[in-house]
């Protein structure tokens, strides 16, 4: 096995959390003269953001704090979640504060889980599976599409969701927002680097696929509406597995097991879609599934 990674001092935790405060308190105050000085702004937003957010995440694999730790980590952060929902009507301030309670309820919660791997050739499949649900989940009308167009569903997406700094929006008339992050997104990205991490494996580049990948989906939610949201999980999921294929050592019956988990992921996946949209009445299918329903 390989060694694992010399921890890390606060520094790699603690920088990260304050370049997302200053991002989330200090971009909304910032001039935007112009929409063409919107977009660069929020590339260059959106860039930094994302980093602060996979920093966090990675620099706290990377204190390989023990358990106790870590439950009074997700504990506290739980704690502060609730008390900044609480407030939330009375101070605007706490909307900002319970997106980094929310983002450290995610991570700890994410680190704890990947302690429960066992073993390096885990992370492999479970990034695959992952990504295939979270394609379902967001491309065909899964669990995460319905939460977020379902009215019924839409206020408990907002308490799950990490709010991202809004560029602008206090002092210029031209402003853009980052798309939300979910709670999900938060723990796996969290739970792979912690396995990572442990499993001494390629954390640097690992971190850095996951960085890109996020934040293309997210630019392209912001710069690209014609395109379809692209699941954030997949790039988690491609950014663990990818750079770190020669950690994964199978024999020739495990590449066979893997090969019908594949291929049995992929068919209760379909199935599930198929079952989930037939239940639904036409009003709160997916916009394809609606326009075909249409043409019948």
């Amino acid at each position: 096995m390989p060694s694992r990674d010399a921890s890390a001092n606060f520094k790699s935790w603690l920088g990260p959390l304050l370049l997302l405060a200053v991002l989330q308190f200090g971009a909304p105050f910032v001039p935007i003269p112009s929409v063409p000085v919107a977009i660069a702004g929020i590339i260059v937003l959106t860039l930094l953001y994302v980093a602060g957010v996979v920093g966090f995440a990675l620099g706290v694999a990377r204190q390989q704090w023990s358990l106790p730790v870590l439950v009074a980590g997700f504990v506290g952060c739980g704690l502060a979640y609730g008390v900044t929902q609480y407030l939330a009507r009375s101070f605007s301030l706490t909307y900002a504060l319970q997106n980094f309670a929310l983002l450290g309820l995610g991570t700890f919660f994410g680190i704890l889980i990947s302690r429960m791997i066992r073993h390096a050739n885990m992370i492999g499949p479970i990034g695959v599976m992952v990504a295939l649900i979270d394609i379902w989940g967001v491309l065909f009308g899964g669990i995460v599409s319905q939460l977020l167009t379902n009215k019924s569903t839409q206020g408990i997406a907002g308490h799950v969701m990490g709010h991202g700094p809004r560029l602008g929006a206090a002092s210029s008339k031209f402003h853009l927002a980052l798309p939300d992050i979910g709670i999900g997104d938060y723990l796996f990205l969290a739970l792979f680097l912690g396995a990572i991490v442990h499993f001494g494996m390629n954390w640097r580049a690992s971190a850095i696929w996951m960085w890109a990948g996020v934040s293309v989906a997210l630019l392209a939610i912001v710069l690209l509406p014609f395109v379809p949201a692209l699941p954030g999980l997949l790039f988690l999921g491609a950014g663990a597995v990818l750079p770190n294929l020669k950690y994964f050592q199978f024999t020739r019956e495990e590449k066979f097991a893997l090969l019908y988990a594949g291929i049995f992921v992929v068919v209760l996946t379909i199935g599930l879609y198929i079952g989930f949209t037939s239940m639904l009445p036409k009003d709160q299918m997916p916009a394809r599934e609606t326009q075909r329903a249409q043409r019948k």
